[in-house]
């Protein structure tokens, strides 16, 4: 077997912790999980709370854009290499806690597919790593630091739940490091120093989950092939919604009863994609239709009200 196959080097005496802080740590790594930048991303480009940026609906839209980049770059990744992940990490004794508690445990710390490198690593080093480049809050220094304790934590916690080698979570990171350089390099914003283009993420993001799909059906990995579909559904649907809004800075934000409605459906349409198992194209169309219709809402908002903007975006 090769030692690829067996990565551990020890590290397995972190999943014998007590069971509250294996759980802990499962909290945790939700912090790096997808339905945690859906829900993040969505809200913060609906409400665009003008003091963490100075341009809050750009920045989110940016967000949205790495996620699916990192989603797309990483299924590539995970089925290219196609290395499991520990033994651990489909099987998990429930604590003889009452419920829900115990079925959160195993919810949290069991994983399956494809092991290494780590997604949840390689995602937050993205996403948290760009956002201390881009926020306005606190000062740089701050900023870094705390994006760097979020990666450590949720990389730690990777190994800690027992679904995956320290190896894949170190890897994970660096690649997300390098994945994060290039953005902006290629992504940069011409017209605001400092930010990201949603335009051109969302096309990278579009170009690397195509090539994952390849990836997918060319090893034969079809348990991945929704990732992949999704990511390439989310940035085509998020490049031709961005592209539809030439005053996104200026739009207002939604109302809050509209945006819980409007959330709802949204990620009802997404949760229901993922759980139903639906075919490729419908699964690359459906969420299209999720993350344009995010990026347009506050501009549906606006023409069935009729009126002004009452907040300003920028």
């Amino acid at each position: 077997m090769s030692p690829l196959q067996t990565r551990g080097v020890g590290e397995t005496i972190l999943t014998e912790l007590p069971d509250v802080v294996v759980f802990l740590f499962g909290i945790v790594t939700q912090l790096g999980d997808q339905w945690f930048f859906f829900v993040a991303f969505t809200s913060l480009y609906w409400l665009c709370w003008p003091h963490i940026s100075e341009r809050p609906r750009r920045t989110a839209a940016s967000f949205v854009g790495l996620a699916l980049g990192s989603l797309a770059l990483v299924t590539a990744l995970k089925v290219g290499f196609g290395l499991p992940r520990p033994p651990t990490a489909a099987i998990a004794a429930a604590p003889a806690w009452p419920d829900p508690l115990a079925d959160l445990f195993v919810s949290f710390t069991t994983d399956d597919g494809f092991g290494f490198p780590s997604g949840h690593a390689f995602g937050t080093t993205v996403v948290y790593g760009a956002a201390a480049v881009v926020l306005d809050v606190w000062d740089r220094r701050r900023r870094m630091l705390a994006a760097a304790v979020i990666v450590a934590t949720v990389s730690l916690s990777r190994v800690v739940i027992g679904v995956h080698y320290g190896v894949d979570v170190v890897v994970g990171v660096l690649l997300g490091l390098v994945f994060l350089k290039v953005v902006f390099e290629v992504a940069a914003s011409d017209d605001a120093p400092g930010h990201l283009d949603p335009t051109r993420l969302f096309g990278v993001a579009a170009i690397v989950a195509a090539l994952a799909l390849v990836v997918v059906f060319v090893t034969g990995a079809p348990h991945h092939a929704e990732n992949a579909a999704a990511a390439l559904g989310g940035s085509l649907g998020g490049y031709l919604g961005w592209a539809r809004i030439t005053d996104h800075e200026s739009l207002p934000t939604l109302n809050p009863p509209v945006a819980l409605v409007s959330f709802l459906g949204a990620g009802g349409l997404w949760v229901g994609v993922d759980a139903l198992g639906v075919p490729v194209p419908v699964t690359v169309v459906a969420t299209g239709a999720v993350v344009a219709f995010i990026l347009v809402a506050p501009r549906v908002q606006l023409r069935l009200s009729g009126d002004a903007p009452a907040q300003s975006a920028d």
